[in-house]
């Protein structure tokens, strides 16, 4: 992550620097039994281990979970992996692209005509979210029993997890649904995604024949609820196709903001598809504190760096990192002077290569 993508300073990518905030980084090398043994410090006073590795790979390192447990009872120890720790698959690689298609949410995404990747690494994004969500299970089971965990995450039965609508209608029917391209999942002729006068795409989820019955005054063709055509839920539904056609041809007539604007006001759910900028320029994000501003960041030449929250907030108050990303071993001395590593051997582990050690920064959040 540290090296994906533009380097506004070596080791400090956008991407990482937008997840890493508020963190702390330690960089040793497990290779090396000086470095083993400070790994093992940490390891000692820890509650949660994430490694992201292949199977056997913490077992040359040392820091496998029969291993840790040994110096960590209760420890909880989550594995995560393209496949699983066991299995005949267990030792291949994964990567996000490779695990969209193997899990079958490529198949399951775009046109009838051309399957496609979504458009973020959500095979990443969505194993992380079960991992932390397994994490979490596992400390309150700690707390009730005193026993740690062993937790063996797999990518691809994340991702999965993730799609278990698609999954469980095949279970039942044996069918598989249609990719339906910017549509909504919902067979409804009254719910789609619209192009207007200005270029622009409009969402529009009237999923129920009740908020059909409010869309289609708002658009001023109130005739529709009396034509035999689509009058009634079952005329509506069984000639969904020729509505959503319908309903394209007004949307065409005017703009994206004019007809969003009387959507919302009828109570019909709606919005216009968004660029990342329109997007962060939303005063309902704002006005909740979603984005922060960490000052003291490296690479900007003012310092200050806006980055996302956590996504939820806490009792009335938003989340988010209070401190600029680490540059790599920003923290190496700090942390481990505080496990009882002096000065004199600090520097010996420096100079022999095992530890690396960056300048510190200074970096918080703006207020």
């Amino acid at each position: 992550m540290r090296g994906m993508g533009v380097q506004l300073e070596p080791g400090m990518s956008p991407g990482f620097m937008g997840q890493s905030g508020g963190k702390r980084s330690v960089a040793i090398d497990l290779k090396d039994p000086r470095g083993r043994e400070a790994v093992e410090a940490l390891i000692g006073s820890a509650d949660v281990l994430v490694l992201n590795m292949r199977p056997g790979t913490p077992e040359r390192l040392g820091i496998d979970y029969e291993t840790v447990r040994s110096y960590n009872e209760g420890i909880v120890y989550c594995a995560i992996s393209g496949y699983g720790q066991s299995g005949p698959e267990a030792s291949r690689p994964a990567f996000d692209h490779l695990i969209q298609g193997e899990s079958g949410m490529f198949m399951a995404t775009g046109t009838p005509e051309q399957s496609v990747r979504v458009g973020f690494a959500v095979a990443d994004a969505g194993t992380a979210i079960v991992a932390s969500s397994a994490i979490n299970a596992a400390l309150l089971r700690r707390e009730r029993t005193g026993e740690g965990s062993f937790l063996d995450v797999s990518m691809l039965e994340s991702c999965m997890t993730l799609m278990g609508l698609n999954f469980y209608n095949f279970l039942a029917t044996g069918a598989v649904g249609p990719r339906v391209g910017p549509n909504p999942l919902a067979q409804q002729g009254s719910a789609g995604t619209f192009e207007t006068s200005d270029g622009r795409l409009l969402m529009v989820n009237a999923n129920s024949h009740r908020l059909y019955e409010r869309l289609a005054p708002a658009v001023g063709r109130e005739d529709l609820l009396e034509s035999e055509a689509f009058g009634t839920p079952e005329a509506a539904f069984n000639n969904r196709v020729a509505l959503r056609e319908t309903f394209a041809g007004i949307f065409r007539t005017n703009t994206a903001g004019h007809r969003d604007a009387l959507l919302k006001e009828a109570g019909v759910p709606a919005g216009i598809a968004k660029t990342p900028g329109e997007v962060l320029d939303n005063p309902q994000l704002r006005y909740r504190g979603a984005v922060t501003t960490l000052t003291g960041v490296p690479g900007f030449d003012d310092g200050t760096l806006e980055v996302l929250g956590a996504g939820f907030q806490v009792d009335g108050s938003p989340t988010g990192p209070d401190a600029a990303p680490p540059r790599l071993g920003e923290h190496t001395r700090a942390v481990l002077s505080s496990l009882g590593y002096s000065d004199e051997a600090l520097g010996a582990l420096e100079a022999a290569g095992v530890i690396e050690v960056s300048e510190s920064g200074t970096g918080s959040r703006q207020a």
